[in-house]
């Protein structure tokens, strides 16, 4: 009887972190200066934001994943642990 209890625990408990590492753990992901001009300009769109600077930046590992606003708006870019990492691409010479 507590076998069996003991096996549906463990069978739960390994779904349910199954499931949450799938769709739920996140991880942060850098900034380019675009993305953050971008991020900036459609949060002060969408809100109406008055501010004229950042006001601080958010860093991870010494690169900037967000940005805080001097009206208390704070953006973390995220994406699941699950997804490919965008790497920064380079215009590559012709010689």
């Amino acid at each position: 009887m507590i076998v069996e209890i003991l096996i549906a625990v463990l069978w739960f408990g390994t779904t349910f972190y199954s499931i949450w590492y799938i769709f739920g753990a996140k991880t942060y992901q850098p900034l380019t200066l675009d993305n953050l001009a971008l991020q900036w300009k459609l949060h002060k769109q969408k809100t109406g934001s008055k501010a004229k600077l950042i006001h601080s930046m958010i860093k991870r590992n010494n690169e900037i994943v967000g940005f805080k606003c001097e009206c208390k708006y704070e953006y973390q870019q995220k994406r699941l642990i699950t997804q490919r990492v965008h790497k920064k691409t380079e215009a590559k010479q012709c010689s």
